[in-house]
């Protein structure tokens, strides 16, 4: 018993040294959880995980396609996905619309800065 709970520790050191994601290193890009959120959601989440999921749409966008590509640096994509971040938050301090979709939002928020050409 003495021997399994060793090799259960040992284990589990070596899974969060090894193989555990490491979020203060993580790419700003990385790690985004609200692509299904309601704007409800949205407005009590991270700045860090906003940033993320927006990186997901905005690269979905042709403008923001187009850039990135023609710099070759995905980090081209970084200005889009905080406006966009900007663009949902002002729209999440709103009233009622805390059960709608943070992506509907977004969408929106793509089409109105023409994004989608």
């Amino acid at each position: 018993m003495k021997k399994l709970k060793y090799v259960c520790i040992k284990i589990a050191v070596l899974a969060a040294v090894f193989g555990a994601p490491n979020l203060a290193n993580a790419q700003w890009y990385a790690n985004g959880t609200l692509h299904k959120a309601t704007v409800g959601q949205w407005k009590f989440a991270s700045y860090r995980n906003k940033l993320a999921t927006a990186a997901d749409w905005a690269a979905q966008t042709s403008e923001a396609k187009r850039a990135v590509e023609s710099s070759g640096k995905f980090s081209t994509l970084r200005p889009y996905a905080a406006n966009l971040v900007t663009c949902v938050n002002e729209a999440a301090a709103g009233q009622g619309y805390e059960t709608m979709r943070a992506s509907e939002v977004a969408a929106t928020c793509a089409v109105l800065m023409g994004w989608h050409k």
